[in-house]
């Protein structure tokens, strides 16, 4: 085996291009022995989700050719795409918005089409998983100045997340009968969880996740926006170079062509029978609190920047 390429990882992952037999694959890797909980249970539940949209997506979503273990990690090999790129990358690198915008909600279409049986109070269940849990420990963690927060920082952020998570406990009770539609979803629908295809000018599907409590495409919307409403990994990739106040969110500088994504991908999304705007505000402030767990093992600082941003898109998701 030969490492062509090492790509960035992601959920304390490692994904490298290999070669062997002359054939190129992506190797996805994970640690049995280092942060399981966010790490390798989250690699074992992509591939649960990989084999599932497979069987329904073939063709726009990825497939599993080799398991295997290496040293102290689990890795999957993927298929490689040669000349492909993330959609993030596609976007920043001049691909049209409005066709990219065209083919993903296709995409999500196709997912929607799949559809479970309603579960009433799944999503009150995910919305005191994935937004008051996560509030609750920033808040104990913040009183006990356990937080990298800096001192002009510490009582605005505290006090904003007692506020959040007060609104939080009015949205799980007003959700606990809501009947989601639910359907096939990829679960971690990011820009950069999509290759784009520039030969064929297809989407297709990687990195999906299996742990969202509410199967709801909704949820796969609210992370797009996440890419590109909110500039996730553009933010990421600034605050690399940039030190920033955790209540500055700095959305004025997410370039225009990932903001022009996101009005096209509503614009197509919103007269779908599924789609509901204030289920979606909800779901796409949660898609930032959720992360604060995570981001506290490997960036404390983006984790605080992003929490902050998702109480703001939660108190507009409550108006």
């Amino acid at each position: 085996m030969e490492v062509i390429r090492i790509l960035k990882g992601g959920s304390l992952s490692s994904t490298i291009v290999v070669s062997c037999g002359g054939k190129k694959f992506i190797r996805k890797s994970i640690s049995f022995k280092e942060n399981r909980e966010y790490g390798l249970v989250r690699w074992h539940s992509q591939i649960r989700k990989i084999q599932t949209l497979n069987k329904f997506m073939p063709d726009a979503s990825i497939c599993i050719e080799n398991m295997g273990i290496d040293g102290d990690a689990y890795y999957y090999e993927a298929p490689y795409y040669e000349g492909s790129q993330n959609c993030y990358d596609a976007l920043l690198k001049g691909e049209p918005p409005d066709l990219l915008a065209t083919k993903i909600s296709v995409l999500l279409g196709r997912m929607a089409e799949i559809g479970y049986r309603h579960n009433p109070g799944a999503l009150a269940i995910y919305i005191n998983e994935e937004v008051l849990l996560p509030l609750k420990n920033a808040f104990n963690l913040a009183n006990t100045g356990m937080l990298s927060l800096q001192p002009n920082e510490s009582s605005i952020f505290i006090d904003e997340v007692a506020e959040a998570m007060e609104i939080t406990k009015k949205l799980i009770l007003k959700t606990r009968y809501a009947q989601v539609q639910e359907s096939l979803t990829h679960g971690n629908l990011t820009l950069e969880n999509i290759i784009w295809d520039s030969h064929r000018k297809e989407a297709i599907m990687i990195d999906p996740y299996a742990e969202t409590y509410c199967e709801t495409i909704i949820g796969d919307v609210s992370q797009l926006l996440q890419s590109s409403r909110s500039g996730y990994e553009f933010i990421s990739n600034l605050l690399g170079k940039r030190l920033f106040r955790v209540d500055q969110y700095p959305i004025q500088e997410i370039p225009a062509c990932l903001s022009c994504f996101s009005t096209c991908l509503l614009k197509r999304v919103s007269a779908e029978s599924w789609y509901s705007e204030e289920y979606l505000a909800i779901l796409s402030a949660s898609q930032f609190i959720r992360m604060f767990p995570f981001k506290q093992v490997t960036n404390p600082r983006q984790g605080l920047l992003f929490l902050y941003h998702g109480i703001q898109l939660l108190k507009r998701a409550l108006c």
